[in-house]
């Protein structure tokens, strides 16, 4: 065996061991979304939650309609901008995870 292959076994056996490490972090991580406020009133629910790490988004959800409306809050210039909307009747009849794909069942 050249060294080059020895290099390359090498490599791959850590490779293998570092996707074992990984899977096992994120298997021991919590799945849960938490709100930060959420007010049911009438047809409409509002709920905030944290989006990233500096950033909170307002989310909407009229439930005559089944459709959610995602503002972000920026608070820096004081302003709300509609970042999103979908179909939620349309998304669980499709079960759209919301994953970072495409589409996203985003829509403007």
């Amino acid at each position: 065996m050249t060294r080059i292959e020895t290099a390359c076994f090498g490599l791959i056996a850590s490779a293998f061991l570092l996707a074992g490490m990984l899977l096992l972090q994120v298997s021991s991580m919590p799945n849960t979304a938490e709100a930060s406020l959420v007010i049911s009133r009438n047809n409409f629910t509002l709920l905030t939650a944290k989006t990233r790490s500096n950033e909170e988004s307002l989310f909407v959800i009229n439930n005559s309609t089944d459709r959610l409306l995602i503002y972000k809050l920026d608070l820096a210039r004081k302003r709300i901008e509609l970042s999103g909307s979908a179909d939620l009747a349309d998304l669980f009849q499709r079960g759209g995870g919301g994953g970072d794909d495409d589409g996203g069942g985003r829509r403007r």
